[in-house]
């Protein structure tokens, strides 16, 4: 089960190591010039908010309460990783 914004962590000995790793991974990429991975990213995070029925960008928007702005939202991250992986170098 994916946990939602208001699920409190399980336990406070886990480290985010997946979320360091991949900052880590993004950075490197970046830095080579291998854009492609924001498209990944980005296609994690739509799919990410698709299944829990939120998003969280500048604010919590929710499928439920604001389907306007939230589809604005998800399509906008699946527009932006077409648009890398098409035209990679801008």
């Amino acid at each position: 089960m994916i946990q939602s914004w208001d699920d409190p962590p399980q336990t406070r000995l886990r480290r985010p190591w997946m979320t360091w790793a991949g900052l880590a991974a993004l950075w490197v990429l970046t830095f080579s010039g291998q854009y492609w991975m924001w498209s990944a990213l980005f296609l994690g995070w739509a799919a990410y908010d698709i299944v829990t029925g939120e998003s969280s960008f500048m604010q919590r928007v929710t499928r439920r309460g604001d389907p306007v702005t939230y589809w604005l939202i998800v399509s906008s991250w699946v527009a932006l990783s077409l648009l890398w992986l098409l035209y990679p170098y801008g």
